[in-house]
């Protein structure tokens, strides 16, 4: 599709599909070097996990695995998080200096349980950081969803509610009158897509986990990209903003890691502008 009819689908239905976005020759290493890494640093995360739904927290969907700033762990994708097909969507979206604010990696695997009804951050009203309802009418984050598998149905390719995003509110609180956030919605769709493609969508979209009815896992990176000025230092721990909305008050957050130097330094000249504000 044309970068226009893209711009036309984000704004009338929160959400795009851009094809062949990381080539086909590439996907199983990348694929296999990502669940690798995931599987590696499983115990930890699962460790993490369950001492935040110990504090009374709603985090995730059992059944997912989750690879924190999986650039960290390998950059053998890195190429393609400047690919302009993104890019040129993005930036047409929120102008020039855009930067990463989230590279993780979710497996789904085989029965993972259905998630609850949310939209990203900054709206995930479940976070301690988050802006408050009702929405303006605008984009401030754009979140995307690479597919290293299929995504369809049988796969548990992600719920959306195609036009949500308009909405000046979403379900993640649980306080929607005649909305359940975890049960069907009448008007959802499944995310659909050969491997190598990617949903890009406006962060208000209300989306959910979809179970994987297959007997493989079904792979993904989350990335997600804001414009210069939304302000990311709530989900970096150690800032003044952080300590104060979500240490303070006891509460869970969507929590970024910082860029190692020495990733950074391995990083393709056209990546590195996207990560320099994450780099420590």
């Amino acid at each position: 599709m044309s970068l226009s009819e893209n711009l036309r689908r984000l704004a009338v239905d929160g959400f795009c599909v851009l094809q062949e976005v990381i080539p086909s020759s590439e996907l199983e290493e990348i694929r296999n070097t990502l669940v690798s890494a995931q599987q590696a640093q499983h115990e930890e995360a699962e460790e993490t996990l369950q001492e935040i739904r110990k504090k009374g927290h709603r985090v995730g969907a059992e059944g997912v695995a989750l690879l924190k700033q999986a650039i960290n762990h390998t950059q053998c994708f890195a190429p393609h998080v400047a690919s302009r097909k993104i890019l040129d969507v993005v930036e047409a979206r929120f102008g020039n200096y855009v930067r990463v604010s989230c590279t993780d990696c979710v497996v789904n695997h085989p029965g993972n349980e259905r998630g609850y009804w949310h939209s990203d951050w900054p709206f995930n009203q479940t976070n301690g950081t988050h802006i408050p309802a009702p929405y303006p009418d605008t984009a401030v984050h754009l979140s995307s969803i690479w597919m290293l598998t299929p995504f369809g149905p049988e796969t548990g390719g992600t719920f959306l509610i195609p036009g949500s995003h308009r909405n000046t509110n979403n379900p993640s609180a649980g306080k929607l009158k005649d909305m359940d956030s975890d049960a069907p919605y009448p008007a959802e769709i499944h995310a659909t897509g050969n491997a190598g493609s990617v949903l890009l969508y406006d962060s208000r979209l209300w989306h959910a986990v979809a179970p994987n009815l297959s007997p493989f896992p079904r792979v993904a990176l989350i990335i997600r990209y804001a414009p210069w000025w939304l302000n990311l230092n709530p989900t970096m721990a150690g800032t003044p903003e952080h300590t104060q909305m979500v240490v303070e008050t006891n509460g869970k957050n969507y929590e970024s890691l910082p860029v190692t130097r020495e990733v950074y330094s391995k990083l393709p000249e056209n990546v590195k502008p996207l990560y320099r504000h994450w780099v420590k």
